[in-house]
């Protein structure tokens, strides 16, 4: 099975909407599923994140359920555990493809252990770790941080940057900025997209 982790350098860069993406285009390839391990902020149980980014090409999975759009760890959030999260990780069903979306940035701790994305990224060891960077300016910066972190939490896990404009296009001489910084610090960028766009403009698949 090909894995695809999805995690972001900030919160509200647009992971479901990478997740999404990534999700139908396997999804023409074969069976795929969107499992969102954690969602912070689904009040009564009802799952928003893989839903939205499954849609109808592909099977939508939420193990753990938060009421608040808030860290895992805040108050009134009840106990998550990673392992409990893995567990149930691993008992889901097999498919061709599945993509993992982290919540928030690749550092918000999973437990009270502080366990974050780049422990889920060790353990389930995906084929390929998407970090989610809003196209703007401060990108190589954000960019470079998540993608040593992780690197650093998670040697040999394959990574890529995907440049999200999450909120508005950057101006033409910014966008080239950024690809041409990353590309000059051999950070790989593995997906374009702009804002609002259904389709990527350039995507890499594992």
């Amino acid at each position: 099975m090909a894995t695809v982790l999805v995690t972001a350098s900030d919160t509200g860069v647009g992971k479901t909407r990478v997740a999404g993406m990534l999700a139908r285009a396997l999804a023409a390839r074969g069976r795929t599923q969107v499992v969102k391990p954690v969602e912070a902020g689904a009040p009564g149980g009802h799952p928003q994140d893989a839903p939205e980014a499954a849609g109808d090409w592909a099977e939508a999975h939420t193990l753990v359920s938060l009421p608040l759009p808030l860290a895992p760890l805040a108050e009134g959030q009840g106990e998550v555990r990673l392992d409990l999260v893995l567990d149930r990780l691993a008992a889901l069903p097999a498919a061709d493809h599945r993509v993992i979306e982290g919540a928030g940035g690749v550092g918000v701790p999973v437990d009270s252990s502080g366990a974050d994305w780049a422990d889920v990224a060790r353990a389930v060891w995906p084929d390929l770790a998407v970090i989610v960077v809003d196209d703007r300016l401060g990108a190589i910066n954000q960019a470079r941080l998540a993608h040593a972190y992780l690197a650093a939490r998670a040697p040999g896990v394959r990574l890529g940057i995907w440049l999200n404009a999450a909120h508005a296009d950057p101006e033409p001489a910014l966008a080239r900025s950024n690809r041409e910084g990353l590309a000059a610090l051999g950070l790989r960028v593995v997906g374009e997209s702009r804002h609002g766009a259904r389709d990527p403009e350039r995507m890499e698949l594992p």
